[in-house]
């Protein structure tokens, strides 16, 4: 199964959803059953599950930094480039 790309601000807000959700949970003091959901998938909108990410290996001549996110239950893989002028 292919990639999808998804654009800088797709990622930027997924990346803020799951920091949001991470702040949550630590200023609640909540516990398992009671976390938030997850973001929605960029590429359906489905209800997440889990989401996997990790930095893709650099490419020889190629001077982006991408990540590769995979999304349970739809099953969609991402792959999203990282633009250096949105704030992390």
């Amino acid at each position: 199964m292919s990639r999808t790309e998804i654009t800088p601000g797709q990622f930027t807000a997924l990346r803020r959803g799951l920091q949001e959700r991470e702040a949550e949970i630590i200023e609640r003091m909540l516990q398992q059953p009671d976390y938030p959901p997850l973001p929605p998938c960029p590429e359906c909108g489905a209800e997440v599950e889990q989401i996997d990410s990790m930095v893709e290996p650099p490419s020889f001549g190629l001077p982006e930094q991408a990540f590769l996110i995979n999304v349970k239950p739809c099953g969609h893989r991402l792959r999203a480039v990282v633009d250096l002028d949105e704030p992390t």
